[in-house]
């Protein structure tokens, strides 16, 4: 499993580092198990976002191997999102509500729409930096 953020104070992941531990085999199904753990996101958010079928996240679930790259990419920039996130609302559950709201800076969009590519998801990290310093998002 890769745990690139222990510092409270920061949440963005490195491209670098991202890159080195999927080039490495370093993401594998633990990291998707956490990400499970520390958002209690249902399965069919969380496999709406990863783009893959319920039955292959429950697979992903119960066996240990390396994700795809791609996979291991968005499983990676979701959960430092969620750590953000919760770290600005004070809860993922809070997060979470905010996530499921129609936004006026969004267009009247819920934020979670955005969340099924790394660029949503590092717009919406960019919408939680913008709320910490004065933004109303």
């Amino acid at each position: 499993m890769v745990d690139f953020k222990d510092k409270e104070d920061s949440f963005r992941l490195n491209d670098a580092e991202v890159a080195y531990a999927l080039l490495n085999n370093k993401v594998d199904t633990e990291s998707l198990r956490s990400l499970k753990e520390e958002t209690g996101v249902s399965g069919e958010a969380l496999s709406a976002w990863l783009h893959v079928t319920p039955k292959t996240l429950r697979n992903y679930l119960v066996r240990k191997s390396a994700l795809s790259e791609t996979l291991g990419e968005q499983v990676l920039f979701l959960r430092a999102l969620f750590r953000h996130g919760a770290s600005v609302f004070g809860s993922v559950k809070d997060f979470e509500t905010w996530l499921e709201r129609e936004n006026l800076m969004l267009d009247r969009m819920k934020p979670k729409d955005f969340l099924g590519s790394v660029s949503g998801v590092r717009f919406i990290d960019d919408q939680l930096y913008g709320m910490e310093y004065g933004d109303n998002a």
